[in-house]
């Protein structure tokens, strides 16, 4: 009778860890599907459920510990894409900006090109009107020029506009601040 109780422990304790073994053989092939449904969150809950009753079965700590390689790993990569999307746009941005000054550099080139013909055009026909006859001296401007009042205005609203892209261009050079990302596992 005894050899009887014997054995039947025997084949309970044999039977138990055959049972366990196939229990986290389930866990594991159960976690492998799902991982290859790309359904990675439930592959890991299977997974932390296999653990908590089998935590020393090396095939569960192994997936385990490469799926989570694996999740790390796609993080780093949508980093970096996103930080070169982050580069792209600034760059992009660099150039409307350095495109929107060159606009402007020209402009004013263009307008300072337009008063200096009008100078020397009024300088020729002062010349040409010669010492004897009389000019105009109303203090109006003659038609087609700008009153000296009205080109310093402009010189000064173009001026303080190209001091506010300035301002704007240091500020996005300026390094941004960077932001830590918290791993929700």
């Amino acid at each position: 009778m005894k050899t009887w109780i014997a054995l039947l422990l025997s084949l309970i304790t044999t039977s138990c860890s055959v049972l366990a073994q196939v229990s986290a053989q389930t866990y594991f092939d159960q976690a492998g599907k799902e991982f290859v449904k790309v359904d990675k969150m439930q592959a890991l809950r299977t997974l932390d459920e296999g653990l908590r009753n089998h935590p020393d079965d090396p095939k569960l700590l192994k997936l385990a510990e490469e799926l989570i390689k694996e999740d790390e790993k796609q993080q780093q990569e949508q980093q970096k894409k996103q930080e070169q999307e982050q580069k792209e746009d600034q760059q992009q941005k660099d150039k409307q900006e350095q495109q929107k000054e060159q606009e402007q550099q020209q402009e004013q080139k263009e307008q300072e090109q337009k008063e200096q013909q009008q100078k020397e055009q009024q300088e020729q026909k002062q010349e040409e009107a010669g010492p004897g006859e009389q000019k105009e001296e109303t203090g109006e401007p003659k038609p087609g020029t700008i009153a000296p009042q009205d080109a310093i205005r402009m010189l000064e609203a173009l001026e303080r506009s190209e001091k506010s892209v300035q301002e704007k261009v240091r500020a996005k050079r300026r390094p941004a601040s960077r932001r830590t990302i918290e791993k929700d596992w």
